[in-house]
């Protein structure tokens, strides 16, 4: 099993045991449990790690090559410029997300189109320099969190992949010299384990309102201030988060309640904002990585009438802005 650590403070050691081995865990021992936690690359550099948008269509599995630890390969990822990204690393203790789900990564090498880079979350395993028990656990830990994966999407054992099918490089390599089918076998034995449907008690289609202590979505950025105590409908479900209409973003589902079918979903929008900054981009598409078409000032106001991926549409039909609180305030 494992915890989510919502607010990326330090890691609470906490450990989980399956009743002894697994019964079709068939390299056998115990998993203990990790904790999830994020440290997502700036939007600024979304630009070099994760320009596009993305729905993800399947999993793809890595090798890190080295023995860095989880913590410190996605705080090498993200501080870098190189095109090189992921979305997840997995020790022998946590796992640690680098990039948002909902957009893509530089891991398989199949280019700028290609649907290994473009389609696939990517999960990098450490420790396959060096291998031994850290490797061993960590591979576990990571066949758990990719059935976990595989539960809340409500995919399929096929939508596991590996690095070298959209590439001829030998990767996942330490993975593939244990060999691939028992890595299979064993994110399979933890599906078993892991309810087929969700626990959250959310539909599609419910009303729900986000809850004013809410302080974060589910991608882990600020939640905007507009959105806390409005009434949404859930348009899709996915394990504990959903995804609610009008600002199509991820919530945790601890983070709303229910409310009355009868309720009427009050948007948000339109509202004002004032610029607080020198100057700010004007976007073509709700995209940090698309087109600039002008520029806003300091002490300007505008009318925002709808908010995606982080970015304000003015009603004037100009573009987007970004809503981050250090660039504008509400009116």
């Amino acid at each position: 099993m494992c915890i989510r650590d919502r607010s990326w403070s330090a890691i609470t050691k906490l450990y989980y045991e399956i009743g002894g081995t697994l019964k079709s865990d068939i390299r056998g021992g115990k998993i203990k449990m990790y904790t999830i936690k994020q440290n997502l690359v700036a939007q600024d550099n979304y630009s070099i790690k994760c320009p596009y948008l993305m729905t993800a269509e399947f999993i793809v599995v890595h090798n890190t090559a080295n023995d860095a630890t989880a913590e410190n390969e996605v705080a090498y990822m993200i501080g870098n410029k190189n095109q090189v990204s992921f979305h997840y690393a997995v020790d022998d203790q946590e796992v640690v997300q680098g990039l948002p789900i909902d957009r893509n990564a530089w891991a398989c090498g199949d280019g700028a189109n290609g649907k290994g880079n473009r389609k696939g979350i990517q999960v990098e395993i450490c420790y396959s320099k060096s291998g031994g028990t850290r490797f061993d656990q960590a591979e576990k830990n990571a066949a758990h969190f990719i059935a976990t994966l595989l539960r809340e999407r409500g995919w399929g054992i096929e939508k596991v992949k590996k690095h070298q099918d959209f590439r001829n490089k030998y990767c996942p390599h330490r993975t593939l010299d244990k060999g691939w089918n028992g890595f299979i076998q064993m994110i399979k034995s933890y599906l078993n384990d892991i309810p087929v449907t969700s626990s959250s008690g959310f539909k599609v289609g419910e009303k729900v309102r986000v809850k004013e202590s809410a302080t974060q979505y589910a991608t882990g950025q600020a939640l905007a201030w507009f959105v806390k105590g409005s009434i949404y409908e859930v348009t899709k479900v996915a394990g504990d988060k959903l995804l609610l209409s009008d600002i199509m973003s991820w919530v945790w589902v601890d983070d709303v309640e229910k409310v009355s079918a009868n309720t009427v979903v009050a948007t948000a929008y339109p509202f004002l904002v004032e610029i607080i900054c020198d100057e700010l981009n004007i976007r073509q598409k709700a995209d940090f990585n698309s087109k600039i078409v002008g520029t806003v000032k300091r002490g300007e106001v505008y009318t925002i009438i709808q908010e995606e991926n982080g970015l304000g549409k003015l009603k004037s039909g100009a573009g987007y802005i970004s809503m981050n609180s250090k660039y504008i305030k509400k009116k």
